[in-house]
């Protein structure tokens, strides 16, 4: 049995995130360092219509997506993008200081999130691209705990981008070991 391009897909190799600027757009691409998990589920609104002892019609529309992203180690620039603040540096290196400084009523932004996993047994890889979300749950920022590595964890909800749609699936015949950009390449927009 072959199998498609891009499949089965095996782990994930990369993830970055950008901040959504305008339909398709994005500002510098941010690595997700040690990133664990990029998922996402497609979220529909559905009805139907019953009448003379029956159903007489069905509909069924993609409205959004639901994505979470899990990646190991506490990262200030992915949590940069993902709450769409700016840390705060003091003092010149060696000894430079960070602050990220999360407010009571700081509005988060829409980002962008590309993911990439590799053919185990086909051949090329597997692209997640996600065009627009914005964190809608609870943020996982710092478990710390003895014996333990921190984890972060979100959950975003993906919406529509007039470029991009909510969720794009993307295989390519030959494995990149480009870096991933937002868009990626050679994927068309919208019409």
């Amino acid at each position: 049995m072959a199998f498609d391009i891009g499949s089965p897909q095996f782990g994930l190799a990369d993830c970055k995130i950008a901040l959504w600027t305008a339909a398709g757009t994005y500002s510098t691409a941010v690595d997700v360092m040690s990133v664990q998990l990029l998922g996402t589920n497609m979220d529909v609104v559905s009805a139907e219509l019953t009448g003379d002892d029956q159903i007489t019609a069905q509909a069924s529309r993609a409205i959004a997506g639901t994505v979470t992203l899990r990646f190991g180690g506490i990262s200030i620039a992915a949590l940069e993008v993902l709450v769409g603040n700016t840390a705060t540096s003091s003092i010149a290196s060696p000894n430079n200081v960070k602050n990220l400084r999360i407010n009571g009523g700081d509005n988060m932004p829409y980002i962008g999130l590309i993911g990439r996993a590799v053919a185990e047994e086909g051949s090329g890889d597997f692209l997640l691209y996600i065009p627009k979300a914005r964190v809608m749950g609870n943020i996982t920022i710092a478990q710390l705990e003895y014996g333990s590595f921190a984890i972060p964890s979100v959950e975003l909800r993906a919406v529509h981008d007039a470029s991009y749609g909510i969720i794009n699936l993307i295989t390519r015949e030959t494995a990149s070991t480009a870096a991933l950009v937002l868009p990626p390449v050679n994927i068309p927009a919208n019409a």
